[in-house]
């Protein structure tokens, strides 16, 4: 066997191993939340509603038209935030999929509700690459991407975890395992609540109105 398949199946094992730590580590994260999950007045929620919103540091991206994507972005609306990658081959596609209908179902609200895609992928999901793939889902979705010093720093912040994983042993191709949980905002750019899967379109929308209802 030579010393460069070896190489290759010792980086795989290593991967392995590293995702395994950072699937622990977001299972702590995520019981921390549980423990803290229920906000005064509010029961029955699926999702994880943080005893009082989380201001967040300063970030800086850019959407799929260019435009700046930051702090004060996020201000003036309600903002899911999904993170991931265009070249996700199930649980992006389905997790966007699954937003749409979010979507749908909270037309009636007259609030402004944005919904936003993050890449962990910045390397190749430029906001071209972006705005095709989101409008496929939703034209009213918003794409967004950023250096990855940028885009590590605020998934740091937020807890999410990203990993390229090497998919045949070359370098050629890659996956990233990601977080797959869907994050609220609130209207004051808040960090105001999670939504773990599996993500279900009626139970999030439920949980968001229940939430818009006692904000403030």
């Amino acid at each position: 066997m030579s010393s460069k398949r070896i190489s290759g199946q010792q980086g795989r094992i290593l991967a392995v191993v590293i995702i395994a730590i950072l699937a622990t580590a977001a299972g702590i994260w995520s019981a921390h939340l549980v423990l803290e999950q229920r906000q005064p007045g509010i029961s029955g929620l699926e999702a994880t509603r943080f005893p009082a919103p989380r201001e967040i540091g300063t970030f800086s991206l850019v959407d799929q038209n260019g435009a700046p994507f930051n702090n004060d972005t996020l201000k003036g609306s309600w903002s899911f935030l999904f993170f991931g990658y265009t070249h996700c081959p199930d649980v992006c596609p389905t997790t966007l999929s699954v937003l749409n209908s979010v979507a749908g179902q909270l037309k009636d609200i007259p609030d402004n509700i944005r919904f936003v895609f993050v890449t962990v992928d910045p390397e190749r999901d430029t906001p071209q690459q972006l705005a095709g793939f989101v409008k496929y889902f939703n034209r009213n979705f918003t794409g967004v991407t950023g250096t990855p010093e940028n885009i590590d720093r605020l998934t740091r912040e937020l807890g999410i975890m990203h990993l390229k994983v090497d998919a045949d042993g070359n370098g050629d191709t890659y996956l990233v395992d990601h977080t797959a949980s869907v994050l609220l905002f609130d209207p004051d750019g808040r960090y105001h609540a999670v939504f773990s899967p599996p993500l279900n379109a009626g139970t999030i929308s439920h949980d968001f109105r229940m939430m818009r209802q006692a904000y403030r």
